[in-house]
């Protein structure tokens, strides 16, 4: 069984992709004209907001300090997701899929590191994200055939 260390910093991990998956959605929700992907990102922004702080609350009734900072990698998809973002609404759509997938990812190849109250948090949290990802998959789908 692992000590609650190496749970804080696994579920910390978690942490900092829903704040990049937050700030990202909150920075390019209104810098596109397709007002169905602004309100989209606008709602998956909030899902993860809550995500981060479900996850933050896990943190500290486990004894540990929840991270603030999405550090140099939230820094540097921030910026290509503003370039997406200008570049039109399926360049900005295919980023955020990659992204929402790669945090389901996240979510799969950690959960076995985590204690069972823990892992019920983030089977929720997969669960809204694999939403988030059929949603976007739809959306994307929609955009091919309009163009």
């Amino acid at each position: 069984m692992p000590d609650n260390q190496h749970r804080i910093d696994t579920l910390n991990e978690l942490l900092k992709g829903e704040l990049m998956a937050m700030n990202i959605y909150k920075e390019t929700d209104d810098m596109q004209g397709d007002e169905q992907v602004m309100n989209m990102l606008y709602q998956f922004a909030e899902d993860h907001q809550e995500h981060a702080r479900l996850l933050a609350d896990r943190i500290r009734e486990l004894g540990g300090t929840p991270v603030t900072s999405t550090g140099m990698a939230g820094a540097m998809a921030g910026i290509s997701s503003k370039i997406n973002a200008l570049r039109g609404p399926s360049h900005l759509l295919r980023q955020v899929y990659d992204g929402e997938d790669k945090g389901v990812h996240a979510y799969e190849d950690r959960i076995d590191e985590l204690d069972p109250e823990s892992k019920v948090l983030v089977k929720g949290i997969m669960s809204t994200d694999h939403d988030h990802l059929k949603l976007f998959k739809e959306r994307m789908e929609s955009e091919k055939s309009e163009h």
